[in-house]
């Protein structure tokens, strides 16, 4: 008799928790039809139908792609995160998971630069090394760490997830390549690490197309790694990555808004990012993209937990390490605010100061590799992995090393995270009313209502350290961000129109993420502190319903919405961009929508790889192709061959070209007098065919008015090509 009043009281929670569910899912039902009916007419209708026919014609490929990847992803995860919280018993689920990402891509990183120039980097050898670290993780069995009620902030990023899980899945099974423009140069590179199984990090540019500081090791060694220990080819192996690397960017942002204002507000946060350019950029698995993810698990682990916080500490040096080496402009500028969050949290007596910056230190020396190749200082390849090995180190030693709270003497205060709040404030309203700056343009960038929500999560964080100053450490992080961005934008705006293209090149780069990528981001995540604020103030269930309403629901007119539109859209005009692509194929204009390479290129491929296995061509060898299009790089992508491009669209006056190897028609004949073991020749004729006499012609593809030409001594011109 007395377990019935505890029996009477779990009944109507339980019934409460399905009922809440029920209206969730009605109203995410009801949203969606009138959104169905609101995109109607436009190029990208919700036809989920139509999605799956156009994805089962590439499912064979795809499907056992994703199928291995998740399987491998899954094993070493698990065990990556059993063997944290045997170290850290304080570290959530969630939290283990996220190290165990950290954990996975800072050891492939230094796998490549260690094993890649020696020739070592060998699927076998991968595997083995694979095997043994997993059974090593395996073997220490997590303590028993406090029992915690599940939060429904981490429910609600679920949501986040599965909202756009369906579109996502039914794209990936559709797209055998990335789908997005400006993606492909970077599987080319990982592609030709594939092919050779070999890395040279000063001369892995396979296509040609951008200059060595857009080559990024992280994601060559991540993606590279995928792909020989499950056995498949780049482009597989990375959009085998879809769904994955959206799970970890939302996972990211639930963590980062759990440090700085509670787990409600992480999850409202990710389902805020569902709107942003960046949300559809990272199905791309593109650096850019990723590197948000890196950095906001650095600043959730650098900023919160009491306990364990030397391992937080070791997992937050090695997050901000290779986010750089990922993308070296985000992770730059996220150890920007790491920085400054540290020193403000630090004035106002909240926040230890040595580990952090050690930590940062550590980072900045085990990214130093990623630097240098953006340099092209051509240096000896011991010392990239000798160099990493020093930042690990010393993040190891960040880690062990003051790990207490501040000592102080005086009351913890609020001065220096209030400062930051409200200059962040006075910055956007002083920029935008004197229009000096196109940050505030009066469309505010598309996004004017996630920065109208996103204005009240600021003041929701200046509450939070003023009734609580000790807790929130980390409450001034979104304000540091958008300082910092803005920071950045000025500095780099006015170099756009004047000095070196090279620096033009580079702060036109700047600008352009801190206009599309940067700033929606943290307006996302203070949009998410503010609905994270209103569960508390008010019902939960209704502000849900509400934060739903606004991210599904397309408000403003879709009609000119385009795939790489920048603005804020709509999940459910996101949702229409997926399935399309997936009905048609996204690569208009290529030889094929989905795989880029028809049948006729797949012929070209294939010689090719036969003139690998033959030994005719090596990593070092270079490929002349003299192409009437800008945008021919197929060679490089089917079979990572490092192809020079002859084109008669090449500008040399473009600040997104500069620096690689594209060249006009009038270099023809200094092409040819470095002897290329190979030449294509497609629709462009050569202005003096006496050139082509040291050559045979072994390839004729008359469809795609493509002539293949090999040097008669092929054998020594391809040991005399170079980069």
């Amino acid at each position: 008799m007395s377990e019935s009043p505890t029996i009477a009281r779990r009944v109507p929670r339980w019934i409460s928790h399905v009922a809440a569910g029920l209206v969730v899912f009605g109203a995410i039902a009801a949203f969606t039809s009138l959104a169905n009916t609101r995109v109607r007419g436009t190029p990208y209708p919700l036809d989920l139908a139509a999605a799956i026919r156009g994805a089962a014609t590439t499912v064979d490929a795809t499907l056992p792609a994703a199928l291995k990847t998740w399987a491998l992803l899954a094993l070493v995860l698990f065990a990556f995160a059993r063997r944290l919280r045997a170290r850290a018993p304080s570290l959530r689920p969630s939290e283990a998971i996220a190290g165990a990402v950290v954990l996975l891509w800072s050891g492939a990183y230094g796998l490549l630069l260690t094993l890649g120039p020696t020739g070592a980097y060998q699927p076998w050898l991968l595997r083995l090394v694979t095997g043994a670290v997993v059974l090593w993780a395996l073997l220490h069995r997590p303590a028993a760490g406090p029992r915690r009620r599940a939060s429904p902030g981490i429910a609600i990023a679920l949501l986040a997830f599965l909202l756009a899980f369906v579109p996502l899945l039914v794209m990936q099974l559709g797209s055998p390549v990335s789908p997005f423009m400006d993606v492909l140069p970077y599987v080319a590179s990982t592609q030709k690490i594939v092919t050779f199984q070999f890395y040279d990090p000063f001369a892995n540019d396979a296509a040609g197309h951008w200059a060595p500081t857009r080559q990024v090791v992280g994601c060559d060694a991540a993606f590279s790694f995928l792909a020989l220990v499950t056995g498949q080819t780049a482009e597989l192996a990375i959009t085998s990555l879809i769904l994955p690397v959206a799970a970890l960017q939302l996972l990211a942002i639930y963590l980062l808004g759990r440090a700085v204002h509670g787990p409600v507000a992480g999850g409202m946060a990710a389902l805020f990012l569902l709107q942003t350019f960046i949300w559809r950029r990272t199905p791309d698995v593109r650096g850019t993209a990723l590197a948000f993810s890196l950095i906001a698990i650095g600043l959730a682990f650098m900023f919160s937990g009491r306990r364990d916080r030397g391992p937080r500490t070791a997992l937050a040096g090695l997050a901000f390490g290779t986010s750089v080496v990922v993308n070296p402009l985000i992770g730059a500028l996220g150890m920007q605010v790491a920085s400054a969050a540290t020193i403000v949290a630090f004035l106002d007596g909240v926040w230890p100061f040595w580990p952090p910056v050690l930590a940062m230190a550590g980072a900045s020396i085990f990214a130093l590799p990623q630097v240098t190749i953006g340099l092209s200082w051509d240096l000896p390849w011991a010392i990239l992995p000798l160099t990493a090995l020093a930042g690990a180190l010393i993040i190891g030693v960040a880690s062990r090393i003051g790990g207490g709270a501040p000592r102080s003497t005086r009351r913890r205060c609020i001065l220096a995270r209030s400062a930051s709040l409200i200059a962040v404030v006075i910055a956007i309203f002083y920029r935008h009313a004197h229009r000096s700056t196109e940050f505030f343009p009066d469309t505010w960038l598309g996004y004017g209502p996630l920065v109208l929500l996103a204005m009240p999560g600021l003041a929701v964080l200046g509450t939070a350290i003023w009734r609580a100053p000790s807790r929130w450490p980390a409450a001034a992080i979104p304000a540091l961000a958008i300082l910092a961005g803005f920071l950045d934008h000025y500095i780099a705006d006015p170099l756009r129109f004047q000095g070196t293209i090279e620096g033009r090149s580079l702060a036109s780069e700047v600008t352009t993420k801190m206009l599309y990528y940067w700033w929606p981001y943290w307006c996302a995540l203070l949009t998410g502190i503010l609905f994270g604020a209103l569960t508390r103030r008010t019902a939960f269930l209704p502000t849900l319903i509400m934060a739903l309403a606004l991210t599904i629901y397309p408000f403003h007119s879709p009609q000119h919405a385009v795939e790489f539109d920048t603005k804020q859209l709509s999940v459910a005009e996101t949702w229409g961009h997926h399935l399309t692509h997936a009905t048609r194929g996204y690569h208009g204009g290529r030889p094929d929508r989905r795989w880029v390479l028809d049948d006729r290129w797949r012929e070209v491929r294939d010689f090719f790889l036969a003139e690998v296995a033959a030994g005719r061509i090596r990593y070092d060898t270079h490929v002349l192709h003299v192409s009437e299009s800008i945008n021919s790089l197929e060679l490089a992508l089917g079979t990572g061959i490092s192809t020079d491009l002859i084109t008669p669209q090449h500008d040399p006056g473009s600040i997104w070209t500069v620096g690689g190897r594209i060249r006009g028609v009038d270099a023809i004949p200094e092409a040819f007098a470095a002897a290329p073991p190979f030449v294509l020749l497609q629709r462009v004729p050569l202005p003096d065919p006496s050139v082509l006499d040291d050559y045979e012609l072994v390839l004729v593809q008359a469809p795609l008015n493509l002539e293949v030409y090999r040097r008669l001594d092929s054998a020594t011109a391809a040991e005399s090509a170079t980069d």
